[in-house]
Order: C-alpha cells, then sequence, then structure tokens
C-alpha cells in the first residue's frame, strides 16, 4: 500500500488488487468497526473491488505421534 496524496479531509493509497480484496473482505466481516470503515468499504466496492473469497470449512486433525 503506498499514500499518493493526504491533505486534512482525505487520504488516496494505491495498493494491489488483491491486498484490496482482503481489507474489503475483513471490513465486511467487522461491521463492528463503525462508520469510517463502512464508507471504506462502500469505495472499494464502488471501485469494482470484490472481497477475497473465504477459505470455506478449513479441517482440523489430530494424529497421535507415530509409536516405534
Amino acid at each position: 500500500m503506498r499514500i499518493l496524496k493526504q491533505d486534512k479531509q482525505s487520504v488516496t493509497i494505491e495498493m494491489g488488487e488483491a491486498k484490496a480484496r482482503d481489507l474489503l473482505a475483513g471490513l465486511l466481516a467487522h461491521p463492528e468497526l463503525g462508520d469510517v470503515a463502512a464508507e471504506l468499504a462502500e469505495q472499494l466496492k464502488s471501485n469494482g473491488v470484490e472481497p477475497a473469497a473465504g477459505d470455506g470449512h478449513i479441517r482440523y486433525e489430530h494424529a497421535p505421534p507415530l509409536t516405534h
């Protein structure tokens, strides 16, 4: 992510598509972040960014150690 322009009212940043997708997914997953996060999410969406797909169900298994 790189800051392109900054003033007292706004900041313009540049970031790769993958990071933008991850950022949007994180913002949408946490609505408790408030109005500024919701506004950023809307800006990302209006610029054609779609949220990153989740990993779906992650399966964790435990196997006991091998005995020799």
